[in-house]
């Protein structure tokens, strides 16, 4: 779409509720943002306006779930889970904040490029991929306990974040915190789903097991992340068998996804080099 028809779009659809959305001597700059599955913009008024920050999230939906993220962010908001504040909801526009710091993804695998052990990197850095890690091990340990529908003998049932991917997480290094994004796929289900997109998100990132047959670096932190998970919620049944079909169906969804040439993903490779995980 146009960027100056999705400019002219916003503001015939939303200047009478936030009259700092005009053209002319008060106007605005949009700056795209990546997404799959909608349209998302950084928004900078040139001035700022009275009851918004100067810098904004404005995401625009093209599915049908913008009042399922919206339900979900103000659930975690009460809950005090590290998410964005919504400033303005009017379907299918979300107006959220500007959260500072780095996507999880990239602070993750650029400081893992050209090593085949977290050993080989830096103190400090690897103090910070594991604390990073470690974080986000926390916010879904609570985001999950926070949201429990029921549980058996064998099973937790929770609300699942869905389709939860290294990209939908901000870590700011300078204080530390973990932010969660994007919830319109949230879903009540097995709480290991989220926990298998996580692990799969860190192998099938680059580096990882699509770049080297045994990428030892994103295993132990694998390792890292599923231990915190633990130590935090330890009364949660780890089913490896269930966790172990889960992360491989992700990984062959990602292939297909990709149109790799790699073929389906063994599961004995996986088992053997995720022994002993926690």
């Amino acid at each position: 779409m146009d960027p100056q028809k999705i400019k002219e779009r916003i503001i015939q659809d939303l200047s009478d509720q936030i009259p700092d959305l005009i053209e002319g001597e008060n106007d605005f700059i949009l700056n795209r943002l990546t997404s799959r599955k909608n349209i998302v913009f950084e928004l900078i008024f040139k001035i700022k306006p009275a009851h918004f920050p100067k810098i904004v999230v404005l995401k625009l939906f093209q599915t049908e779930f913008a009042e399922r993220e919206y339900q979900m962010l103000k659930l975690l908001e009460q809950q005090q889970t590290l998410v964005p504040k919504v400033l303005f909801y009017r379907k299918p526009y979300i107006l959220m904040e500007k959260i500072q710091g780095i996507n999880l993804t990239n602070f993750i695998n650029n400081n893992l490029k050209n090593i085949s052990s977290l050993n080989d990197l830096k103190l400090h850095i690897r103090r910070k991929l594991k604390h990073s890690v470690k974080k986000l091990a926390r916010w879904f340990a609570i985001f999950h306990k926070n949201n429990i529908i029921r549980r058996t003998e064998n099973d937790v049932i929770v609300v699942n974040k869905g389709d939860a991917r290294l990209r939908d997480f901000i870590y700011n290094p300078a204080t530390h915190d973990v932010y969660g994004l994007d919830f319109e796929e949230a879903y009540e289900g097995n709480y290991h789903d989220d926990l298998a997109w996580i692990c799969c998100a860190l192998l099938d990132t680059n580096p990882g097991i699509f770049e080297s047959k045994e990428p030892r670096p994103k295993i132990e932190l694998i390792k890292v992340f599923l231990k915190k998970y633990y130590k935090i919620n330890n009364d949660f049944k780890f089913s490896f068998n269930y966790f172990a079909e889960r992360l491989i169906e992700n990984l062959n969804i990602i292939i297909e996804r990709r149109d790799l040439e790699f073929g389906s993903v063994r599961k004995e490779t996986i088992l053997n080099n995720l022994a002993n995980l926690i």
